[in-house]
């Protein structure tokens, strides 16, 4: 199933978060991280508008996927429906499940629960995590040299869009001197995306879009 790629306003997905952390708190996936660009939202004054929630949930099963609706219902058009598939991500085990909510706002917001962070497991993950007080709630989220070593190094056929690529520029201004750049090098460097970041770059050089810092993470980036 699939919505139009419509962003939520920041109030949506953040209540869904809520919602969601509620079931999960509860269960035996309570060690969920919230990813993507929500991530970004912790650290900045503003919140983005957002299509889909993004959360790192080791434990998911099917049976809270249902709880997680039954919760998310409360708060939508119609019971959300759901689904969860296992794929394969470079040749390493990929399971994901999605909750695809109409909220009775009129906005459709998906809500993913990945089981692993890019194929490996989320305990590799532990030096790159914090927890931050942030919307009335307790948020394990991943941090900053994190986000920035994880949204320099998307896929094609997409890799990094211009919006994204925005988004990301002003996230790192914001966060300005406070940036570690070894640790975004230890972070690209222990998941393996070394290269898909060093393409990445030189791909938005060549349509004259620079990453602020860029410099500092590959050696092909004037």
């Amino acid at each position: 199933m699939k919505m139009r790629a419509t962003r939520s306003p920041a109030r949506i997905w953040i209540d869904t978060y809520g919602r969601t952390m509620s079931v999960l708190s509860k269960s035996d996936a309570n060690d969920a991280i919230l990813f993507g660009s929500q991530a970004m939202s912790v650290f900045t004054k503003r919140a983005l508008a957002s299509k889909d929630l993004d959360l790192i949930v080791p434990g998911i099963t099917l049976r809270i996927l249902e709880e997680c609706c039954d919760e998310l219902a409360k708060a939508a058009e119609r019971r959300p429906s759901y689904d969860f598939a296992v794929g394969d991500y470079l040749g390493r085990r990929y399971p994901v499940g999605h909750i695809y909510l109409r909220h009775s706002s009129g906005y459709p917001l998906v809500v993913e629960f990945f089981q692993t962070f890019l194929g490996y497991e989320s305990r590799m993950l532990t030096r790159f995590l914090t927890f931050k007080e942030k919307w009335g709630m307790r948020v394990q989220v991943l941090t900053p040299e994190a986000i920035i070593g994880a949204r320099l190094s998307f896929r094609p056929p997409e890799r990094i869009t211009s919006f994204n690529a925005t988004r990301l520029s002003r996230f790192i201004r914001t966060m300005g001197r406070r940036i570690d750049w070894p640790m975004v090098n230890s972070f690209i460097d222990t998941f393996g995306l070394r290269k898909m970041v060093e393409e990445n770059i030189a791909e938005l050089g060549s349509k004259r879009i620079f990453i602020p810092g860029s410099s500092k993470v590959s050696p092909s980036q004037p």
